[in-house]
């Protein structure tokens, strides 16, 4: 009587990919960094930064006597 061989047991051959195994390089991965809703948001907490920067910056700049 013969057993089925173990799919655990298997090694692959070089440069065979097997689906359970995760890829070489993230660029090979498909993740929703990408995705139109995390770009909107990175642009929007982006935006914020460089308001907030320009906001305080100004306000420095008005009520320090020294400076202008």
């Amino acid at each position: 009587m013969t057993t089925l061989p173990d799919k655990k047991d298997e090694t692959p051959a070089p440069g065979e990919i097997w689906p359970d195994e995760q890829p070489d390089t993230h660029l090979e991965r498909d993740d929703n960094r990408w995705s139109r809703s995390a770009q909107m948001r990175d642009w929007l907490i982006l935006i914020l930064m460089i308001a907030t920067y320009l906001v305080w910056m100004g306000i420095v700049y008005f009520l320090e006597p020294g400076i202008r």
